[in-house]
Order: structure tokens, then sequence, then C-alpha cells
């Protein structure tokens, strides 16, 4: 079987972030009984038609550890990839690990339902787990493109990040709103920069994957089999 190009694998981080935040979108608008002011996003994996928002967080996590590895073979041997796999297996702990139900959702669950299952306390360290990932990435690519002359990108990624753990780790009410809002704003950052590397936005970025000690003119991401012999940073 012929091995997969770094395009199909960065390819896997464009369609990641659109899919998962399209399906949960209408998920949460045709689910009976389901408030995005009071019910998070976890909860639409509950019910008879929860499968579908398991599969959805489970097939996300897996283009997204797929990006990883598209990540890996632009960017080298560091912490980028890890972090973009971090924050795929996150998701797909989030879809297994089923959380419990609670604030009347689905249809016939108290309001003031209590407790926690094991399954809801594996759960509930997975989302923040893999937003902590996310944020991290965000914040280690604002330093990557500062440091190659490409600001506006410096400057998202970073608003991004700070975006994604007040809205994430900030004490404070309205956590569904804003956990569906740090949704948005990250999917749409992994998207841009998905499509962003794999447009051979390289030459700019990137050391010849040949020969470390010079910069590339043209970088074919299709023939990119593996990782360059040397960091990028």
């Amino acid at each position: 079987m012929a091995a997969v190009s770094t395009r199909q694998l960065l390819g896997c981080g464009v369609v990641a972030g659109p899919l998962f935040v399209g399906v949960t979108a209408v998920e949460a608008l045709t689910r009976d009984g389901f408030d995005i002011r009071r019910h998070g996003i976890s909860l639409l994996a509950l019910g008879g038609p929860g499968w579908l928002q398991v599969v959805n967080f489970v097939v996300a996590g897996a283009l997204s550890i797929g990006f990883g590895i598209g990540v890996r073979r632009v960017c080298g041997r560091g912490v980028a990839a890890p972090l973009v796999w971090g924050y795929g297996a996150g998701l797909i702990v989030t879809g297994l690990f089923l959380v419990d139900p609670g604030a009347g959702f689905p249809l016939g669950t108290p309001l003031d339902a209590s407790g926690m299952s094991w399954h809801g306390a594996v759960h509930a360290v997975a989302p923040p787990f893999a937003f902590a990932c996310l944020a991290a990435l965000c914040g280690w690519f604002a330093r990557f493109f500062a440091a190659h002359g490409r600001p506006g990108w410096a400057a998202y990624s970073l608003l991004t990040a700070l975006a994604a753990s007040l809205l994430i780790f900030l004490p404070g009410g309205g956590g569904s709103v804003r956990s569906a809002l740090a949704v948005v704003v990250t999917s749409a950052w992994l998207t841009g920069l998905a499509v962003l590397l794999r447009r051979r936005w390289a030459p700019a970025l990137i050391q010849d994957p040949w020969n470390p000690t010079i910069r590339a003119t043209k970088v074919d991401l299709d023939q990119r089999t593996g990782p360059p012999p040397g960091r990028l940073y």
C-alpha cells in the first residue's frame, strides 16, 4: 500500500474542524430538549441519536492525529506534533467515555441530577486536556511564526491561545456557551493552520527536506515521506 502523502495528512487537519463543528451544530439544533445555554456539547453523545456525536468526537480525534503526523513531517521532531496528538487523543477519549446525564438532558433526566460515574470522571478530564494541548500548540506556533517573519499568524496564534485558555479555564458561569465558543475559535485556527501548511507556504518556513543547511526554493509536500533531518527552531 502506498504511503500516505504529507498533503493528505495535512488535509486531515483541513477537514477535522469543519466536520466536527458542522455535525455538532446540526445535532445541537435538532436534538429535542438541547439548549446550548445550559447543556455542554458532550451531552449530545447521550440518548438514542447520541452515537452520532460519539462518532463525531472519534473521527475528529483520528483526523487530528493524522494531521499531527503531517505536522511532524513538516516541522520535524519537537513538541508540535505531540501536542496535536494529545488534542486528538483528548477528543477520542471525550467521545468514548460518556459524560453523565444532567441539567435535564437527555429528556427525562432530573434537573438536579448529581453523582459521577467512572466514565464520567474520565470524561471530565479529557476536554480540558485536549484544550490545554491545543492552547500550547497555538503558543508554540505563535513563537514559530514570529521567528519566521509571519507577524499576522503569530498574533492570530497567540490570541487563539489566550481566548481558548480564558474560555475554558476562567472560573464563572456560562460554561457550556464558553466551551462551544472555544471549540469554534480553536477549530477555525487549526483549520487555517492546516490550509497554510498544505498550500506550500513551506518555502518561507521550512528548510530543504534533504539539506538542512540551505533554504528550499520549493518544497513538494507530496514527496515528503518522513521528517526533515534537522529541527526547524
